[in-house]
This record gives structure tokens, C-alpha cells and sequence, in this order.
């Protein structure tokens, strides 16, 4: 009898928590990395974006380097943009982080900004640091694609791009 019982229970439990089949023709994203500014549903920072940008001012040690570098080359009354992108995979975790540039502009929203080519040299080391600081980065909410044919979200892994940006200068214009 005790047999039966366990049997029966066991049978249960891997009905329960097997895996589900997807309906034919639904394409699982595994090992495929979306871009996070093309998603309909992209990673979100839980605690908002304000904290985001907090955490990323707290947490970039290469605030030194960048104004030492920018103000010795005359680089000033301007803003200065530490560009950088990382993944959160399909559990919310951070990872895989690369330095791409640094910028500078004029304006405070603008949407462009033009590379300063003397950074080149230091990929090593700002690469360096932006791994430190998205590795001691909290869990995210992942993002979501869309199953194909089905209209069913999963989470997926997703690249964001991003950056940190400040003024080089005495007084930053009015906005």
C-alpha cells in the first residue's frame, strides 16, 4: 500500500512539474539577446530610473580618471557621457557588461554626442569598471518577448545600452 501511495505521488508531482509543450510552430528565444530599446516590454530597474541613475553615479569608479583625462585635453563647459551596455538574462540578473565609449555634448538631452577619440587608449580600464559596477548590481525585472504565432510573453535576455552622463565645467547651463 505504501507503494502504491509513493508511486501515485511521484506520478503527481512530475505531471505537475514537468515541463509544458508549447504549441507547435512557438519559437523559445535560448540564447537569443534582444536589443532592450526594441522590446515592448524591456528589463526594468525595480526600484525606477532615478535609483538606476543613483546607483550608477554611486557605483562608477571612474569619475577621476574621466575629468583628470577630459580637463587635461580642454575638454570643458561641456557634458561628458560614459556610454556602456550590459544583459539581464531572462532571470533578472545582470551580466555580461562592456565599456563602449566616452562622449561629449553640448546639451543635456541631446541625443547625440560626439566621441572623444582619446579614451581609446583606456578600454582596458573602463571596461574594468563597468564590470564592477553592474556586477555589484541588483536583480532586475526581465524583459519580455513574444513567442511567435502564439501571443504568449516569455522573459528574455536583453541587452541595455546606457550611460552616465556630467557637466565639466564651473556653472552647467540652464535647461
Amino acid at each position: 500500500m505504501k507503494r502504491i501511495v509513493l508511486f501515485l505521488s511521484l506520478f503527481i508531482s512530475a505531471q505537475v512539474f514537468s515541463q509544458r509543450t508549447l504549441p507547435q510552430g512557438t519559437h523559445v528565444f535560448y540564447g537569443e539577446v534582444f536589443d532592450a530599446k526594441k522590446m515592448q516590454h524591456p528589463p526594468i530597474y525595480p526600484f525606477g530610473q532615478d535609483s538606476l541613475l543613483h546607483y550608477y553615479y554611486a557605483h562608477f569608479a571612474g569619475f577621476d580618471s574621466v575629468l583628470t583625462k577630459a580637463i587635461a585635453n580642454g575638454d570643458t563647459a561641456k557634458y561628458i557621457r560614459v556610454y556602456f551596455s550590459f544583459v539581464i538574462d531572462r532571470d533578472g540578473t545582470p551580466g555580461d557588461p562592456h565599456f563602449r565609449r566616452v562622449a561629449s555634448t553640448e546639451y543635456a538631452k541631446s541625443a547625440t554626442a560626439r566621441t572623444i577619440k582619446y579614451f581609446d587608449d583606456d578600454k582596458a580600464y573602463f571596461d574594468e569598471v563597468i564590470k564592477k559596477m553592474v556586477h555589484k548590481m541588483g536583480f532586475w525585472k526581465p524583459g519580455l518577448a513574444n513567442l511567435a504565432n502564439s501571443g504568449s510573453m516569455v522573459a528574455a535576455d536583453a541587452r541595455v545600452e546606457d550611460y552616465i552622463q556630467f557637466w565639466v565645467g564651473i556653472n552647467p547651463p540652464a535647461n
